[in-house]
């Protein structure tokens, strides 16, 4: 009886104790953080670099390119130049996908085709359809599309999209639009 008193009352190793059940979801949240945190930092720079590609197309600098590749030369490389802290030029190339659509006016709903959201792990960057002949004074839409791995995979699984294995597919498709009407150039 007296043995069983004094060991419930001794209090060493109480600390081992107390980290051994609070570590670890301490060290899973602050790792989840990060990860968040990065993501949303990877988000705030596709936004930057869309919108300001997304500039050359409106102000006409774009269609001033002499075909289709240049002109989507220009606006890539432009794009890739905004994103060179988060990638490379050639991993921009090949892994960002981008869109580019126009109308005549706001009165239907802009659409832009099912291809950014079927981009998965494996998917090279591609340009799924860039509009070259953009008048004065039309409705585009600009949508670029970036798969982040995730850092630390076993928090990144937790955080990105459900795959068909039932657990995190480990990527997070990033996407940023632009909407606007092209200047009369």
């Amino acid at each position: 009886m007296r043995m069983i008193r004094r060991l419930l009352l001794d209090r060493r190793g109480s600390y081992a104790l107390e980290i051994g059940f609070i570590g670890p979801p301490f060290l899973l949240l602050m790792l989840a953080i990060v990860e968040l945190g990065l993501v949303l930092f990877t988000q705030t720079l596709l936004d930057g670099a869309a919108r300001d590609a997304a500039r050359l197309i409106r102000t006409g600098q774009v269609q001033t390119g002499s075909s289709q590749a240049a002109q989507f030369a220009t606006f890539q490389n432009l794009l890739c130049s905004d994103l060179s802290i988060l990638l490379s030029q050639s991993d921009c190339q090949s892994q960002v996908v981008i869109e580019v659509v126009s109308q005549a006016d706001f009165a239907s709903t802009l659409t832009f085709p099912p291809c950014a959201q079927n981009v998965n792990s494996t998917t090279q960057g591609t340009t799924c359809q860039f509009a070259s002949t953009i008048p004065p004074k039309q409705v585009v839409g600009v949508q670029v599309s970036y798969n982040r791995k995730s850092l630390i995979s076993w928090v990144g699984q937790y955080l990105t999209p459900v795959g068909t294995n039932g657990t995190g597919t480990g990527f997070t498709l990033l996407m940023s639009t632009v909407v606007f009407l092209t200047e009369p150039y």
